[in-house]
């Protein structure tokens, strides 16, 4: 326990003093989330067209395909 509330506190200021997660600014936080989404939506993506090729783009597949931020 006495290592850990250390890092704990360090974690905690370093995540307020970062200048990008804001307690005030939520909407700034939620575009940074939105971003991840979106890169790991793309990361899926890239995956499933490298080991699969699966193509999410081909009009041939009747498929519907709705991407997580729309």
């Amino acid at each position: 326990m006495r290592k850990i509330a250390p890092l704990l506190l360090l974690v905690l200021a370093g995540t307020m003093l970062s200048g990008c997660f804001s307690f005030v600014d939520w909407k700034h936080n939620l575009n940074h989330l939105r971003a991840w989404n979106e890169d790991l939506d793309r990361m899926h993506r890239t995956f499933d067209r490298f080991f699969f090729n699966y193509d999410y783009d081909d009009p041939s597949r009747d498929i519907e395909y709705e991407s997580p931020n729309t």
